[in-house]
């Protein structure tokens, strides 16, 4: 038996044969695939819960009381995360209409929110969509993103409201423009030095007018 403070005996490797010296940097790269692999798929939450308790500065033993591991806590953030940015779409979207906005105008404003919220949450952000859903949660319960995809779906049945419609349907506009402002903003946070938050603004618009154009009356 391992001795409680022994450190696990790592893999001894064999010298590569003279000349093979980049197959050792093919096998490094390889082991780091690897390890990331694991990290994503057995570490949903990259902080513990003794750093989350001197954070909110309490006792360890405090986050016990609310949340019983870690991936428990996980579920929670990623719940919240979806309820709030839920919320801001639909804050979004009834400030548009407030204003008198169309049906153009209220997507446009929910599409902004779904920017801003990504920009100003991105820890949350990326737990909420970085990892692997089927680790949330009991397989029976349905996962949080189902509300934020029937705010897209309610989004786009405003705009039939309005005489719109698709000749692939309202499900695949509305997740057409939901996987563009993904993919944007994954391309804008790996831009070098180029964050400037009005590309997202002004991709999120010009992706509602192209959505909105390819319907017809």
């Amino acid at each position: 038996m391992r001795k409680v403070n022994e450190q696990p005996t790592a893999t001894v490797r064999s010298r590569n044969p003279r000349g093979q010296g980049e197959r050792l940097r093919q096998d490094i790269l390889a082991a780091v695939a690897r390890l990331l692999d694991e990290k994503v798929a057995n570490d949903a939450l990259p902080v513990s819960l003794r750093e989350v308790a001197r954070e909110v500065g309490i006792a360890a033993q405090s986050m016990y009381l609310h949340f019983s591991d870690k991936d428990e806590l996980a579920r929670a953030v990623v719940a919240d995360g979806y309820e709030r940015l839920v919320t801001v779409m639909r804050d979004a979207d009834a400030e548009a209409a407030a204003h008198g906005g169309d049906a153009r105008e209220r997507l446009t404003a929910q599409a902004e929110a779904f920017c801003e919220f990504a920009r100003t949450q991105r820890g949350v952000y990326r737990l909420m969509f970085g990892y692997d859903a089927t680790a949330f949660g009991v397989p029976r319960e349905e996962h949080p993103s189902l509300d934020l995809w029937q705010q897209w779906l309610d989004a786009f049945h405003t705009c039939e409201d309005e005489g719109l419609s698709w000749p692939k349907g309202t499900k695949h506009a509305a997740i057409t423009l939901w996987s563009a402002l993904f993919g944007r903003f994954a391309l804008w946070t790996s831009t070098f030095g180029r964050q400037d938050p009005e590309e997202l603004t002004t991709f999120a618009r010009c992706m509602v007018d192209t959505v909105l154009r390819d319907g017809t009356r």
